[in-house]
């Protein structure tokens, strides 16, 4: 360790040089995969957020939340309880009083005594027709509680009685009212009984209708409007990335090392043994890397406390933890395929190289 970090310190801009390259390349690859991965956390959070076990929709609705109908003759309500819950999905536009702007969200219709109701941050559960909860991104906080707004066009005003937090769908804000609201948008009255889907929170309690068909949440995801498509590019643009990044950084690390060989043909005429040198050019590349990627894990922190709140950005520490240790083993390895060399050269060869 102590030759290497002599050799550090004897070539400082050389090594600082290398430290910055590999932090710029640890940073790419935490800042795409944060891009990637929150993009694809705010298609699905919502969906999450409810912890359930299965869904029911219809079954032609090929798999689609905002396809589905499931009409009262399709469905008996009084199979409804807390733990299985109605649900209605609507692409919708909200309106503020006093703005002209629209604002995307989904209107999701609920029974607020089941367990898919979302979790408040501030405010109170919905309990008349009227009120919705909505997600605080919606409007980027311009909304707050008591707030009107219009849904869908209508000329009915909703007072926003809560707020809620990481409820996405498709990456727009939810706005949560009840299942007789929804109805009144989608289908022009609140006397119709119709919803979406129905979430159950525990498999067992699945009951099978004709012309229904049910589902893990996962498979509901998965058919959100672009989210397979979007997944499966991001995931092969990274994956490429970070395999070509791999083997530029091998071949980096490795023609570093083979520049120091005379250095270390040096070191052996002087009588420093086979193992030391090991040591000190496995622990050289570690300190390097340690180094570089380290300082892009902490570049990758500070970017979520300066990103716009509005910016996809999450963090996967599963994702984070396993490029880090992919780049870290092959910054080491690059230099483990130089030691044979290293260890063949012939110390009178490098002492006249070196001269």
């Amino acid at each position: 360790m102590y030759l290497a970090y002599h050799e550090l310190k004897s070539a400082k801009a050389r090594y600082s040089l290398v430290v910055l390259t590999l932090f710029l390349i640890a940073y790419l690859i935490y800042f795409l995969t944060g891009l990637a991965y929150g993009l694809a956390n705010n298609n699905r959070v919502g969906v999450d957020q409810w912890g359930a076990a299965r869904v029911t929709m219809n079954k032609y609705a090929d798999h689609n939340l905002q396809s589905s109908t499931i009409t009262e003759q399709q469905f008996d309500q009084a199979d409804l309880s807390k733990k299985v819950a109605p649900l209605g999905v609507l692409a919708s536009e909200v309106s503020q009083k006093g703005h002209d702007t629209d604002l995307d969200t989904y209107v999701f219709g609920i029974d607020f005594a089941s367990f898919i109701k979302p979790k408040l941050i501030t405010g109170r559960q919905v309990r008349h027709n009227h009120e919705v909860v909505i997600d605080q991104r919606l409007g980027a906080g311009q909304l707050k509680l008591g707030s009107k707004v219009k849904l869908n066009g209508s000329d009915t005003y909703y007072k926003v009685v809560g707020l809620t937090k990481n409820n996405l769908f498709g990456t727009l804000p939810i706005t949560f009212t009840t299942l007789a609201t929804y109805n009144q948008l989608r289908f022009g009255s609140t006397a119709v009984k119709n919803m979406s889907a129905v979430i159950y929170q525990q498999k067992k309690d699945v009951v099978k209708k004709a012309g229904l068909e049910t589902m893990t949440p996962q498979t509901v995801i998965e058919n959100i409007p672009g989210y397979t498509a979007q997944n499966s590019t991001f995931s092969l643009m990274i994956g490429a990335l970070f395999v070509i990044v791999l083997f530029i950084v091998g071949i980096f690390m490795y023609i570093l090392t083979i520049q120091n060989i005379s250095v270390y043909g040096v070191m052996r005429a002087q009588g420093i043994s086979n193992g030391t040198l090991i040591r000190s050019v496995l622990a050289q590349s570690l300190l390097l890397g340690l180094m570089g990627i380290g300082l892009g894990l902490i570049a990758n922190q500070l970017t979520i406390l300066v990103l716009p709140a509005k910016m996809p950005y999450t963090n996967n520490p599963l994702l984070v933890g396993g490029f880090t240790i992919g780049l870290l083993a092959v910054v080491v390895l690059g230099s483990v395929f130089s030691i044979k060399r290293i260890l063949k050269i012939d110390p009178l060869d490098a002492i006249g190289g070196a001269a």
